[in-house]
């Protein structure tokens, strides 16, 4: 005879698909007839932006383009001068499956990059950078929390999880006209650019959520195109978007992400040299998860009080999301830049953070390496470039205890301050943003398949209503019910117990 389970449903937010793919950077780089020769390679870097992702079927197609930045000093002014070329790139990625409703999130990570001049005007470069995938889905976990039959005893597990509400993810632009002002000089050519977003504010609405945030776009751009003079600004852009989420409430938890996908700064200069206008356009994506705390109550074990009983049972592995991280990390380094002295520092910015977080005793802790870039004037102001790693540690306020935890963690530079202290030495103050979300992994054991069969019956004892048994401490209520085809409810209340173990030795009578 096969018993009746009542099926419950838990949707889950799922990684259907992890995956990484190298895209290789070969360039035999020849200076256009405006560039001036170099001198000496300062820094050659790959800046990788996302133009598209899209999910077809079981293909995950991506495309963009990889900017190649060369800083050398010419041979005439001793100045730093850029040159840049653009690469277009396509990759794609095999799901397995047709996922509805799938995320994409997407990462560019540079592996390495060399690069050497042939000549004072050709430049041999050789790197690759990787792009790297998840993709997320919704997924229903079954289970069954009852089990229907007179004869039937069951324990249950019950444990607090994460339901996922709703799941969205959005692409946007910014395109801004931004002035740098009168009084810093015309700009004649951008030298770097650096885009940061962050997400400040996030409001639900109805099945729709409203974010809001600030994108930091820094320059380091040439005054005098003839002395290489150059100066630095910061523009700070509000924006806002709102996000279809379909099931997002008041009282879900919602973890949401803003990423730079690809991104364009020009000079109005270029055809009015006395403009100091900047123009922006930049793509971004939003992505939101919204969970809800959700109590599974599962049929852990059973048996008959009349039959012997076959079981099948399943593993479990849900999750719960104890806290959302979003921290301010400040590091101050004193860092060495070198024998060749310091005079006046062009520019400085943070690349390359590396972070891994650890739990030990309790405690949480993210630490890791952040790269230092520094563009300075030597003793004789001459232009050079030095990189400093810059260890960090910090431990995030979590407010509970964990006993099987697991992390989503992403640490971006937020801004960098700096003071110089000797001919060969600089004081920076690192601000870092940490963001992610650290879960609990539940591991739950549950009943799949319950079957009895008529003709083997269990046998107990008919004789008396009772019976007197010598409990010892530790014994489980559950294991002495089940040995004698009676409940654990009707021991704890024929004596009057209200704990499910034994807590002293002594004689404990069984109902039969």
């Amino acid at each position: 005879m096969d018993y009746q389970l009542t099926r419950e449903v838990c949707r889950t937010p799922e990684t259907i698909f992890e995956g990484t793919k190298e895209m290789p950077v070969d360039l035999d780089l020849n200076l256009p007839d405006y560039c001036p020769d170099i001198e000496k390679i300062l820094k050659c870097r790959i800046s990788p932006g996302i133009t598209s992702k899209n999910i077809s079927g079981d293909m995950l197609e991506v495309e963009g383009s990889a900017l190649i930045s060369l800083y050398y000093l010419d041979s005439r002014k001793q100045a730093v001068r850029l040159c840049e070329h653009l690469s277009p790139f396509s990759c794609s990625f095999a799901l397995k499956s047709s996922p509805e409703d799938a995320l994409a999130m997407v990462r560019l990570k540079t592996e390495y990059l060399n690069c050497r001049a042939v000549s004072p005007r050709r430049v041999d470069i050789h790197g690759a950078f990787s792009v790297v995938v998840s993709v997320q889905a919704y997924a229903d976990q079954e289970y069954f929390s009852s089990i229907q039959g007179d004869d039937i005893q069951q324990k249950k597990s019950v444990s607090t999880v994460s339901r996922l509400c709703a799941m969205g993810q959005q692409q946007f632009s910014i395109a801004e006209v931004l002035d740098i002002g009168q009084g810093k000089g015309f700009p004649e050519s951008i030298l770097r650019s650096e885009l940061s977003v962050s997400c400040d504010s996030v409001k639900p609405l109805s099945d729709k959520i409203m974010i809001s945030g600030e994108a930091a776009l820094r320059i380091l751009y040439v005054t005098d195109i003839e002395s290489g003079t150059q100066d630095v600004m910061t523009f700070n852009i509000p924006f806002s978007q709102v996000l279809d989420a379909k099931g997002i409430s008041d009282n879900s938890v919602n973890e949401v992400s803003v990423e730079v996908m690809n991104y364009d700064t020009a000079l109005k200069s270029e055809y009015d040299e006395n403009s100091t206008l900047v123009t922006l356009d930049a793509k971004l994506c939003a992505t939101v998860i919204a969970t809800e705390d959700y109590l599974v109550e599962m049929a852990e074990d059973a048996y008959s009080t009349d039959y012997e009983l076959e079981m099948e049972k399943k593993q479990y592995r849900f999750t719960h999301l104890r806290s959302l991280l979003n921290d301010d990390i400040q590091v101050k380094s004193e860092l060495n830049t070198g024998d060749c002295g310091i005079s006046r520092v062009i520019d400085m910015w943070c690349d390359n953070i590396n972070s891994l977080w650890v739990y030990e005793n309790g405690q949480f802790t993210v630490k890791g390496k952040a790269g230092c870039c520094i563009l300075a004037l030597d003793a004789e102001g001459v232009p050079y470039y030095v990189e400093r790693p810059v260890d960090f540690s910090f431990n995030p306020e979590l407010g509970v205890d964990l006993q099987s935890p697991g992390a989503k963690i992403e640490v971006k530079p937020a801004g960098m301050a700096f003071r110089i202290t000797g001919d060969n030495s600089i004081e920076i103050k690192l601000d870092m943003k940490l963001t992610g979300s650290v879960i609990e992994q539940t591991p739950m054991r549950g009943i799949i398949s319950v079957r009895s069969s008529d003709d083997r019956c269990r046998m107990k004892d008919k004789t008396a209503a009772l019976t007197l048994y010598y409990a010892e401490e530790g014994e489980s209520l559950w294991d002495i019910a089940c040995a004698y085809c009676t409940s654990a409810e009707a021991i704890r209340l024929e004596n009057e117990m209200t704990e499910d173990i034994i807590t002293a030795d002594g004689m404990i009578l069984i109902p039969m």
